[in-house]
């Protein structure tokens, strides 16, 4: 971080940047709130290669994953 608050030349780190996927505007109907979760780049690798060009991108594959296992596992924690 520190590197960016010394006003740096982040051209280096920006050369083999590609842009990601147009995701589109977020459904209106359903409420999205913005959560950080860490992940082993094999598996992000993994996420982007199965996404490819699908519009909802790896945050798509990764809702419809969750939605899934919680429709499997109905009831939430157990106490």
């Amino acid at each position: 971080m520190a590197y960016f608050d010394g006003g740096g030349d982040i051209s280096e780190l920006l050369r083999d940047a590609v842009p990601g996927p147009a995701l589109g505007p977020a459904p209106a109907e359903i409420p999205m709130i913005v959560t950080g979760v860490r992940l082993p780049s094999e598996t992000v690798e993994r996420l982007d290669a199965l996404a490819g060009n699908d519009r909802g991108g790896r945050s798509g594959l990764i809702r419809r994953a969750i939605d899934e296992y919680l429709e499997r596992h109905p009831g939430g924690a157990a106490a």
